[in-house]
């Protein structure tokens, strides 16, 4: 993954999360472990898309949905894929025995979040180590794939809770499936669109309860 992606998420995360808006690029470049000289060329670029506002100790998120579209936009999931295979099960089971510390996203960090899906999915998408997961599942010659793992990081991991990645995470990694993802990218956006500035942990709960359609 992009060490810019730290940058996005971190943001992203403590402003839908905590209500976070304003932020400092050294707080950030050691949060996130990267080099100043990375993050003032970010900055300038969310400035120039108008998602922030400099201050003189930082700078301000005033329109974090354009931050997070403009992560979605640019985040590059399939060059993270270090494993596919496919397993046999459902995509339940397969879900229940993945081994410990993976990371669910997409589709299967939706539900885990929500409670819910607003489709159908055979696709299990993993931030997990790469050996690690061709141990507990096999290699096969198969052309369809419905387990897929992604190369994880310490800053997601630290993020996650529960086994599964922030929201911010979950939304950009269905962005970028596209057309199969795309009620869930719709659910997801109904919800954070019109009021960018709640939580959200108050979106996943409005959620609960819901019933699958």
């Amino acid at each position: 993954m992009r060490k810019i992606d730290r940058v996005y998420r971190e943001i992203l995360h403590r402003f839908y999360s905590k209500g976070e808006r304003f932020f400092n690029q050294k707080q950030l470049s050691e949060t996130c472990r990267i080099s100043l000289g990375t993050i003032n060329p970010f900055i300038n670029r969310l400035e120039t898309i108008g998602a922030i506002e400099r201050k003189p100790q930082g700078f301000r998120l005033i329109d974090p949905w354009r931050a997070l579209i403009s992560w979605a936009v640019t985040r590059d999931l399939a060059k993270d894929i270090t494993y596919t295979t496919f397993v046999p099960t459902t995509h339940w089971e397969l879900e229940s025995k993945l081994p410990r510390g993976s990371v669910l996203t997409a589709y299967s960090g939706f539900r885990v979040r929500l409670g819910s899906t607003p489709a159908e999915y055979s696709q299990v998408f993993v931030y997990a180590d790469e050996e690690e997961m061709r141990r507990a599942f096999r290699p096969t010659m198969r052309e369809r794939r419905n387990l897929i793992v992604l190369q994880p990081d310490e800053h997601l991991r630290r993020l996650s809770g529960d086994g599964v990645a922030p929201l911010v995470q979950i939304y950009v990694d269905l962005w970028q499936l596209g057309r199969p993802a795309s009620r869930f990218v719709e659910a997801l956006e109904r919800e954070l669109s019109p009021a960018p500035t709640r939580a959200l942990g108050e979106v996943a709960a409005a959620f609960q309860g819901k019933k699958q359609v």
